[in-house]
């Protein structure tokens, strides 16, 4: 729990850097043809079981800054809404 609590002060101060545009552009966000095109690679070699060492570990690097965009993303909604009249 602790370690939650740390991630969630980590994105709180990375969050309090945006500005409403930033915010605003940060949340439309999406992701290249390209590189949405290697992650479905890689989901499909994973459900099979057929991932190397290496593409495992882009891939599981892929995820967790995905991740990261999308609680960053969030943030900046939230933003985005208290500054909407």
């Amino acid at each position: 729990m602790a370690n939650s609590t740390t991630l969630d002060q980590l994105f709180d101060t990375v969050g309090d850097c945006l500005t409403v545009d930033t915010a605003s552009r940060l949340s439309s966000l999406s992701l290249p043809e390209s590189v949405q095109r290697q992650l479905d690679d890689w989901a499909d070699k994973n459900s099979l079981g057929q991932l190397g060492d290496e593409e495992r570990s882009q891939y599981e690097a892929m995820l967790r800054a995905l991740n990261f965009i999308a609680v960053l993303q969030a943030k900046s909604r939230r933003i985005i809404a208290a500054a909407t009249p």
